[in-house]
């Protein structure tokens, strides 16, 4: 599976304890657990090389596992939405497979979509600097975007804004033995 390594929070007016929020963590974590390479694998291993695996398969695959729990995929740009039966606002998330600044845009999309009303938080989730030099050159990744936390973390106690995080993944072993994750769209059968 791909490993969960870190949660960040960035902003939290108590959604993080509502029922949705415990949805919307099970979801994520299932869809990054449920991740294998190579396909019917037990875990996720990445053949080592420079920037020779790409990121959208594994993205794709993501989405599908959010699918069966209820998602929507490409909801205002977002890579998937939940919506609650509670009337609260759509949740998204985003899976970073462009470079820091897709990583930024995705930022933004997230805070904006707060801002008009349209979403009550988000998720971008990201690799960490060990899986980013496996992947696909100039990924965005969690080192890259680090620096600007504060901007985001300035978002606390701004109308509508009531969740956003960052979660990082990454590789659980190397193995020259496998096939490369194939760049582009190619792959999307990894779970």
């Amino acid at each position: 599976m791909v490993r969960f390594v870190d949660w960040r929070v960035l902003v939290d007016d108590g959604f993080g304890t509502t029922p949705e929020f415990a949805q919307v963590e099970e979801h994520v974590r299932a869809g990054i657990a449920a991740i294998r390479w190579p396909s019917g694998a037990e875990d996720f291993a990445i053949r080592p090389g420079k920037h020779i695996n790409g990121v959208k398969p594994i993205k794709d695959a993501f989405v599908e596992v959010l699918k069966g729990h209820g998602w929507e995929p490409e909801f205002r740009r977002f890579d998937a939405h939940l919506s609650f039966d509670s009337g609260t606002l759509p949740f998204a998330v985003e899976w970073e497979t462009g470079n820091v600044s897709s990583s930024h845009r995705a930022m933004n999309r997230l805070g904006l979509g707060m801002q008009r009303r349209q979403i009550s938080g988000g998720v971008l989730v990201l690799p960490t600097r060990d899986l980013y030099q496996h992947v696909t050159d100039r990924v965005g990744n969690f080192p890259e975007l680090e620096p600007y936390l504060p901007l985001y973390t300035r978002w606390n106690g701004e109308p509508g804004f009531h969740y956003l995080a960052i979660v990082t993944v990454e590789h659980d072993r190397l193995d020259e033995s496998v096939p490369r994750i194939k760049k582009g769209t190619d792959g999307r059968a990894l779970v």
